[in-house]
């Protein structure tokens, strides 16, 4: 996914900063992180970074809808926004996939309800070893 996260930043209003350029950057690679991971790799090549920085960075962005977190087995996963999708915590494999999935009946129950979906988050733990490798 080629993204030009200074573009992003600023259509969503965001100062553009060397923390918040370096998460986007980690994030649009794919995948899941947690916040600590993010810190290790993002401290690589910024030593002087903190985790409080990176937590900082990474709540602006989701407050601006930018990414996305989850919680799985008591961790705050992290991930780019993209079409809704279940994650799927795969404990045979100890890996989180996506699977594309159309959750327009769900969203549609939910408004029958008088509820208006802003996000929807689905995880779901499974047995992944039928799976062939990709």
């Amino acid at each position: 996914m080629e993204i030009d996260p200074v573009e992003i930043l600023r259509k969503k209003g965001l100062k553009v900063t060397p923390q918040r350029l370096a998460v986007l950057k980690l994030l649009s690679k794919g995948g899941h992180y947690s916040g600590e991971q993010i810190f290790e790799e993002l401290k690589k090549n910024e030593p002087s970074i903190s985790l409080s920085t990176v937590y900082n960075a990474l709540e602006a962005l989701e407050s601006a809808g930018i990414i996305n977190s989850f919680e799985a087995n008591g961790i705050t996963w992290y991930e780019m926004r993209r079409n809704p999708h279940v994650n799927v915590i795969c404990e045979d494999k100890n890996e989180i996939i996506d699977v594309d999935i159309n959750i327009d009946e769900i969203v549609q129950q939910l408004k029958n309800k008088g509820i208006n979906v802003i996000n929807l988050s689905v995880v779901a733990y499974a047995d992944c070893s039928k799976i062939e490798n990709k």
